[in-house]
């Protein structure tokens, strides 16, 4: 049941070259086995489905349009029992200000907008969140009452 491959081989025009097939499907599955070979098949379809739900995000140029996408919102303060030894300087080096937003998805410097709660205010990721939290953007307030005030919310952000 084994299979013959013929090729063309350029240089020589006319040529035919028999390849014998150094597997044939009848050998992998005495090596493998059916149930294993089914269970590869069904871990590299989990993976794509995977892949699928959570999708690579595009960091837009100027020219184009704004990315879309929802996320969790969440607030911060420079209290020390939500930060480091360094409260006031983010993870970027700069001082906190008003403006300035943690998440751990995107690159320092890109700048966001927050419409439905926010309006037209353009934001920047200055700062990182814990690592375990890496599906939100965290707002900074100056106070911890803001920040609990504020509390969270799920909203779509715009990546400028």
């Amino acid at each position: 049941m084994s299979k013959n491959v013929v090729l063309l081989l350029p240089f020589f025009i006319g040529s035919l070259v028999t390849i014998e097939p150094l597997v044939s499907k009848s050998s992998t599955d005495a090596v493998i086995g059916n149930s294993e070979l089914n269970r590869l098949n069904n871990q590299i379809q989990t993976t794509e489905l995977l892949a699928q739900n959570y999708p690579t995000i595009k960091i837009s140029s100027e020219t184009e349009e704004a990315r879309v996408i929802k996320t969790l919102i969440t607030a911060y303060s420079s209290s020390p029992e939500q930060t480091d030894e360094t409260p006031f300087i983010t993870a970027s080096g700069k001082y906190v200000h008003h403006g300035v937003v943690a998440a751990n998805f995107l690159p320092f410097g890109t700048r966001i907008r927050i419409p439905e709660i926010f309006g037209d205010k353009v934001f920047v990721v200055e700062d990182r969140l814990d690592k375990r939290y890496n599906d939100r953007v965290d707002v900074w307030f100056p106070t911890k009452e803001g920040a609990l005030k504020f509390g969270q919310q799920i909203t779509e952000i715009e990546i400028l």
